[in-house]
C-alpha cells in the first residue's frame, strides 16, 4: 500500500467534486464565471439539446436560465477512478435538478397551458477531468446520460412565504454573504 499516492488520490477526489459542486451552485446561482472555470478552454459539454465547446454551452445554459425561476442540482452517488499516470480521471455523478420554467418560455419542458411547469430531471453526469499546472482539475469532456424526466403543472406548488429566507439566483444569495457576518 502506497500511503503517499493514496493521499494524493484523496485529494485529487476531493478536488474533483469540489467542481461538480462549484459547478452546480453557480447555474443555480447564476454565477456563470463559476460554471466556466469548472471547465477547460478546450472542453466538450454533450448535454441533450447542446453538444459543442466551453463558451457555446455557456450561451446555452445562460440563455436558458433567462426563463428558470427556480434551479436546484442535487449530487449524489459520485464515483473517480484515475488513468494510470493520475492525470485525468472518469467521474460519474447521479444528478436530480428541479426547476422551474416559467410561463411563456421557449424551452421544449415548458407546459402548453403558458403558465409555470415544474421540470425534475434524473441524469448523471459522466465526465473526463484532467489536471494540468495552473488551472488544477477541471472538466475535459461532460456527457450528461439521461435517465428520466418529469414535468408537472405549477399549481399544485405552494407559495413560499416572503418572510423567510429565500433562495436568490444571483450574488445577493445568502450562500454569497460575507465571511464576516460568521463571525457574530
Amino acid at each position: 500500500m502506497d500511503v503517499s499516492q493514496d493521499l494524493q488520490d484523496l485529494l485529487a477526489e476531493r478536488a474533483i467534486r469540489a467542481k461538480l459542486a462549484q459547478y452546480c451552485q453557480g447555474v443555480d446561482r447564476k454565477q456563470w464565471d463559476l460554471v466556466r472555470d469548472c471547465f477547460h478552454d478546450d472542453a466538450i459539454d454533450s448535454h441533450g439539446a447542446y453538444v459543442g465547446d466551453r463558451d457555446g454551452f455557456l450561451a446555452f445554459v445562460q440563455a436558458r436560465h433567462e426563463h428558470i425561476g427556480s434551479s436546484m442540482h442535487d449530487l449524489g452517488t459520485t464515483t473517480v477512478t484515475f488513468s494510470e499516470d493520475r492525470r485525468r480521471a472518469r467521474s460519474e455523478a447521479y444528478c436530480m435538478t428541479y426547476q422551474n420554467i416559467l410561463g411563456g418560455a421557449d424551452d421544449p419542458f415548458a407546459g402548453s397551458g403558458g403558465g409555470s411547469t415544474w421540470l425534475t430531471l434524473g441524469c448523471r453526469y459522466v465526465d473526463t477531468f484532467e489536471f494540468r499546472d495552473g488551472p488544477g482539475w477541471r472538466i475535459l469532456r461532460r456527457t450528461v446520460v439521461f435517465e428520466w424526466i418529469r414535468t408537472e403543472d405549477a399549481s399544485s406548488y405552494q407559495p413560499l412565504d416572503p418572510s423567510w429566507a429565500l433562495f436568490r439566483r444571483d450574488d445577493s444569495d445568502l450562500v454569497f454573504s460575507s465571511l464576516t457576518d460568521l463571525s457574530g
